[in-house]
């Protein structure tokens, strides 16, 4: 009896079962935003020296994050409803292309790639996934986010905590905006900080406006909290359909109550 293992390797993005740093699958494009009834078409290509001949392309898509991901059509396949695959080997790309599109079309597609090897006894299935394009089939109009960054409580300020933990936490939130075409940064005293950083998965939408919000959070040292000479800036970085544009607030550090 042969046994089948399947690895699924992803592309510094998270799907369902894991991470890792591969890049084989490229996609650069990140966001795309259409009106119903619309053609898209995202693309997807391979790391220099790999070829997508040596390769089973496929499609998939994920709706909401942590949602399992869907299988949507893989190379050579007929046309589906409205998804047709093209594979072109000169170019090294693999191509969806979505046609009248509804507001069910949005969401997160994925391209990946897939090859086995042969074992005495298992055969393993490797498959790569690409970073992922999400569409977003627009039901209202395009609108940019408001930032703003909110100083520590006074709460946390004077906790108890702060003999074992000398740093306060600043949060930056972004709300009326959509689509939730967005990515937040941080910049401390004009230097971009990523450690001690935590921003929310995903938007999250008001079902009756169709807006969405986010919030990220950042921990800094007291000693720059409480130095009035110190900047805390929080950039939203907003794709708008056509271009990125960047929405940035800042606060200075404040003295201690």
């Amino acid at each position: 009896m042969i046994f089948v293992m399947i690895v699924i390797c992803l592309s510094t993005v998270f799907i369902s079962v894991g991470q890792t740093s591969v890049h084989i699958v490229l996609q650069s494009t990140r966001f795309i935003s259409a009106l119903p009834g619309d053609k898209v078409t995202f693309d997807c290509s391979m790391a220099a020296g790999v070829s997508v001949s040596s390769y089973t392309m496929h499609w998939y898509r994920q709706d909401h994050y942590g949602q399992p991901i869907q299988f949507i059509i893989k190379e050579y396949d007929k046309t589906t409803q409205n998804y047709e695959a093209i594979l072109n080997t000169k170019d090294n790309m693999f191509s969806l292309i979505v046609s009248n599109l509804t507001a069910e079309d949005s969401s997160t597609y994925y391209c990946a790639a897939s090859h086995s090897e042969a074992r005495t006894v298992h055969a393993l299935t490797i498959t790569y996934f690409g970073n992922g394009t999400k569409l977003t089939v627009l039901a209202a109009n395009v609108t940019l986010p408001k930032v703003k960054i909110l100083p520590p409580s006074p709460k946390e300020i004077c906790s108890q905590d702060k003999i074992n933990d000398k740093r306060s936490t600043l949060v930056c939130v972004a709300s009326g905006f959509y689509p939730d075409h967005v990515s937040v940064s941080w910049k401390v005293n004009g230097v971009a900080r990523q450690d001690s950083v935590s921003t929310d998965t995903s938007a999250q939408q008001d079902k009756t406006t169709l807006m969405y919000h986010i919030s990220s959070r950042i921990k800094v040292n007291d000693t720059d909290w409480m130095d009035l000479k110190s900047s805390f800036a929080c950039t939203v970085q907003f794709f708008n359909g056509d271009e990125y544009v960047n929405v940035t607030n800042t606060i200075n550090g404040q003295k201690g109550l």
